[in-house]
């Protein structure tokens, strides 16, 4: 009997339907075959061909090339002795997108809770790192910019980091081994906006929130591709207890084509939003 399994940390679990399979390739009382050099190919599209004696090989279909991916042989009879080999375990092709693939992500952040929470189901006992990163734009295959010092807690792969203001482009960098995943909030919806409008010399910030916060603002100009803030800050405030509403800030124009950056100043990790008055708009 030959059969692929997940290699958890006391035994080797089935995989799911449809890819639970045993095949019956060993006749009563055949010594279990040492693969020695004649090692499991894994052969497209996702069926791996295991050498079985005689020359012979079974092929067992699987959902995702992991690193617990296992192959047990055993008899059919009761109480048989097995044998297994976990042939994935030292191979990089295991830590690639499959491995990511056949993790499920469960988002739990909550902007009324200023917390990032995700937890993990995965077919391997994997316990990633996780930590803060922020996309340019909503685009999954664009770049994720790191942001220092901003590892996760983790407590039986529960993710959890307070002090966040939740957005759909500040995002959790999962990495394990060789490889990693971005994986941002599962909900569209920001708690909090704002628009520029232009009155004279004066640059009008209009801010609606539905959770107390506080907010900072500073114009800024474009040096390559950076905007950087120059002083002074300017700050306004959502009180606790307050209903959700809009507030204003009225910066003034300086220098033509000023733009200005506003982030939530209540938080230690904030995305920055770039508006300017011509329309242009990014992180």
């Amino acid at each position: 009997m030959v059969r692929l399994c997940h290699q958890l940390a006391l035994e080797c679990e089935e995989l799911p339907w449809p890819f639970h399979r045993r095949v019956t390739a060993l006749p009563p009382e055949t010594p279990i075959p040492d693969w020695g050099p004649n090692s499991p190919i894994a052969d497209a599209p996702s069926m791996l061909q295991v050498p079985v004696l005689g020359g012979h090989h079974v092929s067992l279909p699987y959902e995702f090339l992991v690193p617990c991916l296992c192959i047990e042989v055993s008899y059919s009879h009761h109480d048989s002795p097995r044998s297994k080999r976990c042939p994935f375990r030292d191979q990089p092709d295991a830590y690639g997108p499959e491995l990511w693939s056949s993790v499920r992500f469960h988002d739990y952040s909550a902007s009324s809770k200023d917390q990032m929470a995700m937890v993990l189901s995965a077919s391997c006992p994997l316990h990633p790192q996780a930590t803060l990163c922020w996309r340019e734009a909503a685009d999954e295959a664009g770049p994720c910019h790191d942001i220092p010092n901003s590892t996760a807690s983790e407590e039986e792969q529960v993710y959890t980091l307070d002090k966040v203001d939740v957005h759909p482009q500040l995002c959790f960098r999962f990495s394990y081994k060789n490889s990693s995943h971005v994986e941002c909030p599962h909900q569209p919806e920001t708690a909090w906006n704002v628009s520029v409008s232009v009155r004279g010399l004066q640059l009008h910030l209009r801010l609606t929130s539905r959770i107390p916060a506080a907010f900072s603002a500073a114009l800024c100009q474009h040096r390559g591709e950076q905007c950087e803030p120059e002083a002074p800050l300017y700050t306004v405030t959502q009180p606790e207890g307050s209903a959700p509403g809009e507030l204003a800030l009225l910066l003034p124009v300086q220098v033509l084509g000023s733009c200005v950056l506003v982030w939530r100043s209540d938080v230690h990790f904030a995305r920055k939003q770039l508006l300017c008055p011509d329309g242009e708009r990014g992180s």
